[in-house]
């Protein structure tokens, strides 16, 4: 059995667990389980990229990864992240980036929200490549008013600074990192998220992938 699409939303959480841990030997069981993934669907994702090449069985029966860089560069291209999520965009009269970020965690911490930056907002606190201009916020959908009244964002049709993102799944949230005390998403989401991005995304995806990721 195989999946059409490695790179669907629930297969991606897979992708993103062996990426993000691609030294790691697995079975199909730790992978559905840390992904949260059915076994079931697991299961046929792992058989597909045994297929592709991307997956081996180790000696003791676990599953690795083959070329993560070729997996990455293949998710890279397919996702496009304009298209893939629902950004919600605000106007603050707040321009320092830093100064807004920061109240950003106060609020999360304040009020138990989950949130994690990404795009070049993100990429400033992992590896500064351009100076931030806005800041795009992956949320859980459910708390969209919570955080607009938190912030006192203004909601605006062109032009916003703050863009709320309904992400196309919660798996984005997967391995997290806090960096100043904000929270980014990891660096293989962040890669993906940059690659396609206009506004100089390539350019920084890069930058990360040669500074931080590795492969």
């Amino acid at each position: 059995m195989s999946v059409k699409n490695v790179f669907a939303p629930i297969a991606s959480r897979l992708i993103r667990c062996l990426l993000v841990n691609h030294k790691r030997e697995w079975s199909v069981l730790e992978l559905s389980k840390d992904a949260d993934v059915s076994y079931g669907h697991a299961h046929k994702v792992v058989e597909t990229l045994m297929k592709l090449g991307f997956c081996r069985k180790t000696e003791r029966n676990k599953v690795g990864v083959v070329n993560p860089a070729e997996l990455l560069n293949r998710w890279g291209s397919y996702f496009d992240y304009s298209l893939a999520n629902k950004v919600n965009s605000y106007y603050v009269e707040e321009r320092d980036v830093e100064k807004f970020v920061n109240r950003l965690s106060e609020v999360a911490r304040g009020k138990t929200l989950k949130y994690a930056l990404t795009l070049h907002a993100g990429a400033s606190l992992v590896a500064p490549f351009v100076r931030p201009m806005d800041v795009h916020i992956y949320i859980v959908p459910l708390d969209v008013e919570i955080w607009v009244r938190s912030l006192g964002l203004e909601l605006i049709e062109f032009g916003g600074n703050i863009h709320l993102v309904e992400p196309y799944d919660l798996g984005v949230f997967y391995e997290c990192q806090v960096r100043n005390g904000v929270s980014v998403v990891s660096n293989i989401q962040l890669y993906v998220d940059l690659y396609n991005y206009p506004a100089r995304g390539r350019e920084a995806a890069e930058h990360l992938r040669r500074e931080v990721i590795g492969f």
